[in-house]
């Protein structure tokens, strides 16, 4: 039985990959509802890994936001400060450009229902905007499987969309926007991939088709992947196997699993947006 109407379901970047490598991942999760809290397939050295990686995420929601330090900085660990040294050196706060941290924005555009939360968006007052994707993954990524990323594609298009109500110029051209994967470990690694009206279209398309078809299928046709490494590194293991997982995905963040969706601003582009 099913847990969610797939009808009103918000498709984010983790959920139409999370299709796309194992389609009975997909209705476990978003279907069924089955939520599992990482901590429970995980040992101590990779819930200290993930732990630090969320802890990076705070620190630069709390720079970028004025806030302060979530820790004293005396209780910060050597690594986390050297972390937020090369962030500020990467991108320094200032009063002139605009800087929103975990900004979540959902777009509902004749029935195409997205949902992002972006690390953060950086706008320049020409209008311009990056948007900053924090990584802390011991290996350093490749631009090209970044560019071609359901991430990437998910995350241009709601913004090119929808994100217009935090343009100083009223919208934003894809042009306007760009996306940079940076990794602290790898502070060098500054790579920004551009954006540009075909591929809106072309985003658009995929996006339509690949909904359509998860709408489409019938409950029972979600079915296992046949890669065992994929299901090796799955938090599912243990009950579509009964084995341990071996390791989570680092890359997998829990955007679906702690998202607020009563906090998020909706665009409805079917009844005129903005």
């Amino acid at each position: 039985m099913l847990v969610r109407d797939i009808e009103k379901l918000y498709f984010s970047k983790s959920a139409l990959g999370c299709y796309d490598i194992c389609q009975l991942k997909f209705r476990r999760r978003y279907l069924d509802g089955l939520f599992l809290n990482s901590n429970w397939v995980m040992d101590k050295k990779e819930q200290d890994f993930w732990q630090l990686g969320r802890k990076f995420h705070t620190l630069a929601e709390r720079y970028y936001s004025r806030q302060g330090f979530i820790e004293e900085q005396s209780l910060l660990s050597e690594q986390l400060i050297t972390w937020l040294e090369r962030l500020i050196e990467l991108r320094p706060y200032n009063e002139e450009d605009i800087f929103l941290p975990e900004q979540e924005l959902r777009l509902n555009e004749d029935g195409l229902r997205l949902v992002a939360k972006y690390d953060l968006l950086y706008i320049t007052a020409q209008g311009k905007v990056v948007i900053y994707d924090w990584k802390t993954n011991s290996k350093p990524s490749k631009k090209e499987y970044r560019r071609k990323n359901i991430q990437t594609m998910v995350y241009r298009y709601v913004l090119a969309q929808a994100g217009g109500v935090y343009s100083p110029t009223g919208s934003f051209e894809p042009e306007d926007i760009s996306v940079i994967y940076w990794n602290p470990r790898f502070p060098k690694q500054v790579e920004p991939i551009s954006y540009h009206a075909q591929q809106v279209l072309k985003d658009q398309r995929t996006l339509e088709d690949k909904i359509t078809q998860i709408k489409n299928q019938d409950y029972d046709n979600f079915l296992a992947t046949t890669d065992e490494k994929i299901c090796a590194y799955c938090e599912y293991r243990p009950i579509c196997h009964g084995k341990r997982t071996l390791q989570l995905d680092q890359e997998d963040d829990e955007l679906d699993l702690d998202f607020d969706w009563d906090t998020v601003e909706e665009i409805n582009m079917s009844e005129g947006g903005f």
